[in-house]
């Protein structure tokens, strides 16, 4: 079975979101551990940054997949790390609402029209940086999968 990673690779083009809030947006990682970072424009409250993404397969379990940077334990979200929503806001999956150096999993089944809205938050103060991120079929072996949408090698 061929597996896709909806998520648009960070390393291949400039990463603007669909829409962001209180951050800007930037490639950051190497090539194994493509990804992004948000930069935080505000003290008081944490980076909001969504991407759209249409043409998924209706009905299809997904997993959205991301490692979230390091963090404190004092750090603060605007709430869930990732989420996934459908074109009308619904929520069909979220994260934890804090992480250090962990990878976090979102699962989803895609909507009848084939839009899901990823949504990234950041730390209150800070830059937070997600990398390895896939929107792709739920699975076992998703896992496999890196930032693009090659697997990852394994010697």
């Amino acid at each position: 079975m061929m597996r896709h990673n909806w998520f648009p690779n960070p390393m291949l083009g400039d990463p603007k979101p669909t829409r962001s809030l209180d951050c800007s947006v930037n490639q950051w990682g190497f090539p194994d551990r493509p990804g992004i970072i948000l930069r935080h424009s505000s003290d008081l409250i944490g980076g909001y940054a969504e991407w759209v993404v249409s043409g998924l397969p209706a009905g299809v379990r997904c997993a959205f997949v991301a490692s979230c940077g390091a963090a404190e334990a004092t750090d603060t979200f605007r709430g869930p790390l990732m989420e996934a929503q459908d074109s009308r806001s619904a929520t069909l999956g979220r994260s934890e609402n804090w992480a250090s150096n962990k990878r976090l999993r979102v699962g989803l089944t895609v909507p009848s029209d084939g839009v899901v809205r990823l949504i990234f938050r950041g730390r209150a103060g800070k830059d937070t940086a997600f990398y390895q991120i896939i929107c792709t079929e739920a699975g076992s072996d998703e896992s496999f999968f890196t930032g693009s949408t090659m697997p990852l090698n394994i010697n």
